[in-house]
């Protein structure tokens, strides 16, 4: 018979055999290669892309013949990182890539020129690669020596290349040489345990007939592993608990060497700035130093001048009495000159004053005082002057009779203010149209006319409907109210025997009659 001793020693075996054969059947096997997968893992987890938003999913190119490699990728492919998926493929040559990769490329060949060529080709990706960081020219490199691997950083070229990595990478990328020993203790441990469970399994057969007499001990044995199930469980729970706390703790850790190192940053500015005071101050005692002697030669100099000038001093004095003399005497002759210059002056003034009441009672003999054009008297005066030179050299010549329509209306609607301001702008515009040699008068109230030597009819047409239609375009603003002007223009062309303006103008008048009982803004020739 089979002691209840020995029956819960021998149950208690079978427990363990069974955990451990599935725990190695639950367990990958811990290579170097799940090791590299491990760590690619972590990189992207802890570094951010400079298109990171424009990023889908991140695709793992291998470059190089690693099967295994690919396989310890693909075990992990089913992670999600930043709400992306992860995608795994392998390439022999960098050539057979058909579409740009997004994320990654884990280079398995050490080329400096290889990674110079996928930085130019692919700015925004991130190189892994086998070996040295820094000597191989790659962002991030994965050294394995002696069973153990480690994480290469290119801080310079990640900054460059416009990557972002986390405190929490720099961390993982410390000190990491006993990471390939614990993997490969944890694989021992995990061998002997499943060769010791293969034993106990082989005695736990040939105690298989004893088991069937022994139901009633193994019910109560079944009662008590219930029991040890249940501390298990609670073991787990707290177990769990313990976990907590330690991430817990880590993160607190972790937020305390942040904090550490933005005052080790803060400290290493103000110790840089400290040493800049203490520059600006060495160069400031020195420029005192150099001012000081530079005062001492100028003390020096001022003595030297002091003891010139008293020497002068004494010179002047005895000039002192010359010298008033002098002035007087100039000071007699610049009296006289003034009284000169005075007499001169008040001359020049009155010859120029009288020069200026000569023009102003020109101007009032010959121009109208509102629209400063000629007045009626001087207008046909220098009319009939140009009319007899014409004679004798045989010239045409054409005079225009220009009248502004419904005038009186205009009066009577808007005032005589208004009527005044229609006179003055139909001036201008008969002014800005004149050529050098042409004169234009006002003849009286709203009536004006024009002496066009040297122009043939048509052209003083064509003169006179150019004026029209510009008077018709124009609005003349009176008290924010905008009236419209027309005009009518009557014109007629001097005749080889006629020597007297008046006849030319009468002439000219009966067309603007014609003009305005043919309905007025119209051009009439006779």
């Amino acid at each position: 018979m089979i002691s209840l001793k020995h029956l819960t020693f021998i149950v208690t075996l079978l427990f363990i055999a069974l955990s451990f054969r599935l725990a190695a059947k639950n367990t990958p096997a811990l290579t170097i290669d799940n090791g590299k997968a491990h760590y690619i893992i972590q990189v992207i987890k802890h570094i951010t892309w400079p298109n990171e938003a424009d990023i889908t999913q991140f695709n793992i190119v291998i470059l190089g013949n690693d099967k295994k490699l690919v396989d310890a990728l693909n075990n992990k492919a089913d992670s999600v990182i930043r709400g992306k998926s992860i995608s795994v493929q392998q390439f022999n040559d960098l050539a057979e890539i058909n579409t740009a990769p997004e994320a990654i490329f884990v280079v398995n060949q050490k080329s400096a020129s290889l990674t110079a060529i996928i930085n130019k080709k692919y700015p925004n990706t991130l190189i892994i690669g086998n070996g040295s960081a820094i000597k191989e020219e790659l962002m991030i490199g994965l050294l394995v020596a002696k069973n153990v691997i480690k994480l290469s950083l290119n801080l310079e070229l990640i900054g460059k290349q416009g990557f972002k990595i986390s405190n929490g990478l720099l961390d993982f990328a410390g000190t990491k040489a006993d990471f390939k020993k614990q993997l490969i203790d944890k694989e021992t441990t995990l061998t002997k345990a499943l060769n010791d469970a293969k034993v106990k399994e082989a005695q736990l057969k040939k105690l298989n007939a004893s088991l069937a007499n022994t139901k009633t001990a193994l019910q109560k044995t079944q009662s008590d592993l219930d029991k040890q199930n249940d501390q298990l469980f609670q073991i787990q729970a707290e177990l769990a608990s313990l976990k907590n706390s330690r991430n817990a703790i880590k993160q607190e850790l972790m937020a305390r060497k942040h904090d550490l190192l933005a005052q080790q940053t803060l400290i290493t500015e103000k110790e840089q700035e400290q040493q800049r005071q203490q520059q600006k101050l060495l160069q400031l005692k020195s420029a005192i130093a150099e001012n000081e002697q530079k005062l001492q030669l100028q003390i020096k100099e001022l003595e030297q001048q002091n003891t010139i000038i008293e020497r002068k001093e004494q010179k002047i004095s005895g000039q002192q009495k010359l010298l008033y003399i002098t002035i007087a005497l100039a000071l007699i002759i610049l009296l006289l000159k003034f009284i000169v210059l005075r007499v001169s002056k008040n001359r020049k003034a009155a010859n120029e004053e009288l020069a200026h009441l000569n023009e102003q009672l020109y101007e009032l003999a010959t121009q109208d005082d509102m629209t400063k054009l000629y007045n009626r008297r001087h207008f046909l005066e220098l009319a009939q002057r140009e009319l007899s030179q014409l004679q004798r050299t045989k010239g045409a010549g054409a005079v225009l009779m220009i009248d502004i329509d419904h005038f009186k209306n205009i009066n009577d609607s808007y005032g005589h203010a208004a009527g005044d301001q229609a006179i003055i702008n139909v001036a201008n515009i008969l002014k800005d149209n004149l050529r050098e040699y042409d004169m234009v008068g006002r003849l009286g109230g709203e009536e004006f006319a024009m002496f066009l030597p040297n122009c043939e009819i048509e052209i003083a047409t064509k003169i006179a409907e150019r004026m029209r239609v510009k008077i018709a375009s124009l609005s003349t603003s009176y008290q924010q109210t905008s009236i419209k002007l027309t005009v009518s223009i009557g014109l007629t062309a001097k005749r080889a025997d006629e020597t007297n303006i008046d006849n030319i103008i009468q002439r000219a008048d009966k067309a603007l009659y014609q003009a305005k009982n043919s309905g007025r803004d119209r051009v009439v020739a006779l």
